[in-house]
């Protein structure tokens, strides 16, 4: 009897949903694989590759000094999910898992009640990588729905089911196109330029192992036609997610749902593409490139159509502006802000936005083998127009490189001698940050199928 009445009371909390907490709007959360703000349309990139984002992003809020905290995947995606630094949340590189004591956004509003759920194309990002934490559906099976169409085709699916309870939900889906190797469906190819046949034969080779990845980032000699061929199929990727998430965002406007959702795109970093000689990859340096992102919101009746903000802000303003759309407080941990004050104008204020690069994977990357592990990050902090960068040396003070990225995107130009205040006050922030990183090395083994598949993510020869 008692087996019995278990049972019952197993099967009638199985049906109970937990109390909704906050006002209850639905969330999306839309992050795109390496893209890089300058190259998307919003953000004055004379290509049209994003119509609809910018479009969708006129309705809302476009956010043009935007920042990751890390140029790699699993470090910036775990400061966006849980609002804190990588040495925190200990997600120091591509290969290192999200450790079950982060609190990320997912298990804070899931506790509020809300149904969650991520559509995943990143093979870092699979169960077990940490970051299925929170989600009561992780859709992971990346080689069913590899590209944007398929993904965000996916989250329409999990968004119209979800629909009919009678709860909110958040969904976060990952947009893994615009990473290497840049190779759209065949209707894009040309989108931007002739269908060149060099980019298919560099693939090919490096497939076929008649060439390593290594020499191509940092080694590059090819004539710079052929550079812009590669470039043009990278605008093209976007240019082809941008019409899947065209087409997600009609689909919810068609049924009503954006007047109740909030919805948030971004990236979890950018891409170089030739910026200081290198070529196609994202993690080993810090460029404008790699760290300046999209980044915007809409949520009708509540954010301002047209709203630009020309403020720095940060990746770890993500969460907490999520959970303040959501009528939910902030955790205790966060070290972002909502970023409403500056959309109301209550705050007019860059943030200072600071960050680290990833290991490095490439026994070819020269500015990176003077010293190994955590010691050897290049760190920065961009506050305004400025940005100090923080390059460690073997056996000498770590330099000091200061650049205005406004009129010096590339970062071409030291200015720290003629800027001595500047330097200062930056350095004074950065010199605080780097005081809290305590963390020691870990060393994560590489197995032979972790290899292969750093190896087709062009981060390892």
């Amino acid at each position: 009897m008692r087996r019995l009445l278990a049972i019952v009371l197993l099967a009638l909390g199985a049906g109970c949903s937990r109390p909704v907490q906050g006002n209850g709007r639905n969330v999306l959360l839309v992050t795109l694989e390496t893209t890089r703000a300058d190259h998307v349309s919003a953000y004055g990139y004379a290509r049209k590759t994003t119509p609809n984002f910018d479009a969708w992003a006129s309705t809302g809020a476009l956010f043009e000094r935007h920042h990751t905290v890390s140029p790699r995947t699993n470090p910036s995606l775990a400061s966006l999910l849980t609002s804190t630094y990588p040495h925190e949340h200990g997600t120091r590189n591509i290969l290192m898992p999200l450790e079950p004591e982060s609190r990320t956004l997912a298990e804070i509003l899931r506790e509020a009640g809300y149904r969650t759920g991520a559509v995943q194309t990143h093979p870092r990002l699979v169960k077990r990588s940490g970051f299925e934490q929170g989600f009561d559906d992780y859709l992971d099976d990346f080689r069913a729905h590899p590209l944007a169409e398929q993904s965000l085709g996916e989250a329409w699916r999990w968004i119209v089911e979800a629909s009919r309870e009678d709860r909110p939900w958040f969904l976060w889906v990952h947009v893994m196109d615009p990473h290497w190797t840049y190779d759209p469906p065949e209707r894009w190819r040309s989108a931007f330029g002739p269908d060149d046949p060099r980019p298919r034969q560099v693939y090919d080779d490096l497939s076929a192992r008649r060439r390593t990845i290594g020499p191509l980032i940092f080694q590059n000699r090819m004539p710079p036609d052929e550079i812009s061929a590669f470039v043009n199929l990278y605008d093209a990727e976007l240019r082809y997610t941008d019409d899947s998430l065209g087409k997600l965002l009609a689909a919810m406007a068609e049924k009503g749902l954006d007047r109740k959702t909030l919805v948030v795109v971004t990236a979890d970093h950018g891409e170089s593409l030739g910026e200081q000689q290198y070529f196609f990859e994202h993690g080993d340096l810090g460029t404008q490139a790699e760290i300046a992102i999209p980044f915007a919101v809409a949520l009708p009746g509540s954010i301002a159509p047209g709203t630009r903000v020309p403020f720095s802000t940060r990746s770890l303003d993500v969460a907490p502006t999520v959970l303040d759309f959501a009528g939910l407080p902030a955790d205790g941990r966060f070290r972002g802000v909502s970023v409403r004050p500056l959309l109301e104008g209550t705050e007019r204020a860059d943030r200072p936005c600071l960050g680290e690069t990833d290991r490095s994977l490439h026994e070819e990357a020269a500015s990176r083998r003077e010293l190994e592990g955590i010691a050897g990050k290049r760190r920065w902090v961009r506050l305004g127009r400025f940005k100090l960068v923080h390059v460690p040396r073997m056996g000498a003070p770590a330099e000091r490189l200061l650049f205005d990225v406004e009129s010096d995107p590339g970062e071409t130009t030291d200015l720290a001698a003629s800027h001595p205040e500047v330097v200062f006050d930056l350095a004074r922030r950065l010199d605080a940050w780097l005081s809290e990183d305590t963390q020691q090395d870990r060393d994560y083994h590489i197995s032979p199928e972790l290899r292969e598949a750093l190896r087709s993510l062009g981060y390892i020869n």
